[in-house]
This record gives C-alpha cells, sequence and structure tokens, in this order.
C-alpha cells in the first residue's frame, strides 16, 4: 500500500486540529508521509473539499487520500474507506464528499464503514472524528492494513451522492455546474478531462453559458495562449474544464459563483 498519504480539509491552520491528525498517523505508522493538499476549504464547503480531493486523486491515483470537511461530525454520518477501481483508496465521512474523486479513478469497487474499535481501543471524541477514526484509519492503511480489516463492507450504493452531479450532454450542450473558484478568481465547472472526447469539446472555440452571461471562449492549453484580459477556456492542473482570465478574475468579470450551472458547446470552425 502506498505510504503517502493526501489529507485536504477545513480545519485552517490556526488550530491544532491539523497537526494532531498529523500525530496520530505518525504515531501509528512512522513510515508515512502526508501531503497537505488544503486545508484552507472555507467551513462546511463539502462541495470545494470534493473539487480538491478530486483533482487530488487524478494527480496521485496512487496515494491514500484523507479528505475531512465534516459539518456532521459525530451525528451518525458513517466514517468511510472507499476503493475505488483504478485502486486509489479515500477515507473521509459518508457525506458525498469522496464521490467525486471516485469518478476520476474508475468508480467505487469497495466500501466500508470504518469500525473505531478496529483501530484503537479509545473511544471517539464526539466532535474529533477526524484524529479518532479517520486519521488512523489512513494511517493503518499506508502501513499495509487490508482495508477490509478497517470495517465492514457496505453497499457502494448506499453511500451519501456527491455535493455536485456528474456533467451529461443533451443535443450537443454539455451541462455541468460550477464546482470552485480558485484564488485566481478562474472558474472550475464539473467536466473532467476524461470527458473531453465523450463530449466531443475538443474544438477551437468553446460556447460557455452561466444564467444570463454567454461567451465564446477560445480553447486553449495555457493562459498566454490569449492577450492579457482576455478570457480562456483550459484544463488546468485540477482537470477540471476551467474559464479563466488572464491576468484577471473570471469569477468577478462574469458574476459566476460555485453551485452555478453552466452550459458547455464546442464550436467547430
Amino acid at each position: 500500500m502506498q505510504s503517502i498519504i493526501c489529507f485536504t480539509s477545513d480545519f485552517g491552520m490556526g488550530d491544532t486540529w491539523v497537526g494532531m491528525c498529523h500525530a496520530v498517523i505518525y504515531r501509528a505508522c512512522p513510515q508515512a508521509r502526508v501531503v497537505d493538499l488544503a486545508h484552507d476549504v472555507l467551513p462546511y464547503d463539502i462541495r470545494k473539499a470534493a473539487a480538491v480531493a478530486a483533482s487530488g486523486v487524478w494527480q496521485l491515483p496512487e496515494a491514500i487520500h484523507l479528505v475531512v470537511v465534516d459539518p456532521g461530525v459525530g451525528g451518525g454520518r458513517r466514517d468511510l474507506c472507499v476503493v475505488t477501481g483504478g485502486g486509489t483508496v479515500l477515507v473521509g465521512p459518508d457525506n458525498g464528499v469522496l464521490i467525486p474523486a471516485t469518478w476520476r479513478a474508475g468508480g467505487i469497487s469497495e466500501a466500508y464503514a470504518i469500525d473505531p474499535e478496529a483501530l484503537t481501543f479509545r473511544s471517539p471524541l464526539a466532535t474529533f472524528h477526524a484524529r479518532d477514526v479517520l486519521a488512523p484509519a489512513a494511517a493503518a492503511l499506508a502501513c499495509g492494513v487490508d482495508p477490509s480489516a478497517v470495517g465492514a463492507a457496505i453497499s457502494p450504493e448506499s453511500l451519501v451522492h456527491s455535493p455536485f452531479e456528474r456533467a451529461r450532454e443533451t443535443d450537443g450542450v454539455v451541462t455541468a455546474e460550477v464546482v470552485d473558484v480558485d484564488r485566481f478568481g478562474s472558474v472550475r465547472i464539473a467536466v473532467s478531462i476524461d470527458d473531453l472526447e465523450e463530449f466531443g469539446l475538443r474544438c477551437d472555440v468553446l460556447e460557455m453559458g452561466f444564467g444570463h452571461v454567454n461567451l465564446a471562449v477560445p480553447f486553449g492549453a495555457t493562459f498566454s495562449d490569449v492577450p492579457e484580459g482576455d478570457p480562456v477556456a483550459l484544463f488546468d492542473s485540477s482537470g477540471w474544464l476551467t474559464l479563466a482570465v488572464r491576468m484577471g478574475s473570471a469569477a468577478e468579470r462574469y458574476g459566476i459563483e460555485p453551485g452555478q450551472r453552466a452550459r458547455v458547446r464546442g464550436v467547430i470552425s
């Protein structure tokens, strides 16, 4: 099993939460290496965390991905270990935050409800399952414990659905949700790079609509493919289809926020 654990949360860095999770992992599995993908996800923002985790899985599928944005902690929801068809292992709460990552890694092959008693003799603190259940599970997996040993097998169909839907195509128009706006104001849409051929979006120009805003945008490889201040559509490092403005904010210019619907159509020149 891979000993790299990619860690995403809404904990920030102003308290002990991230550090304690690191300490628990290192104490249980000294050879583990924790990579902090993002801890500045806005509090309770399951959509953002799901988009970040999916990006992490796309870039590092062989790692274990620990994802903790957990508004329902201690309230009866399940703690999960999910194994994808591509072999990626994810650990997190059963609130949909893990599901988009599985789309990028071959779907769900196995799912387990983590049993705290399989990991430690201590009862978990109701407000801190990240430290007492999820981090220990990730550590055990990093040290070679089989996913089936951390809890009981459950049906993948029983898992809470994703916080956003998969992209779909109807009559040549792809409909998808805005899943994220990055710190540069670039707008990420729930169309993955794997969808490019399926949806016929490998074109010189994409027509993109957001509410009453309709754009015809060049489809480029990088931001500098257009002059400063111009919009460009591309797949950025997240692997999501992205609307960007070179040296500017697409979200501010066009008034786009996460959760909005996007319409995308390839224009054949």
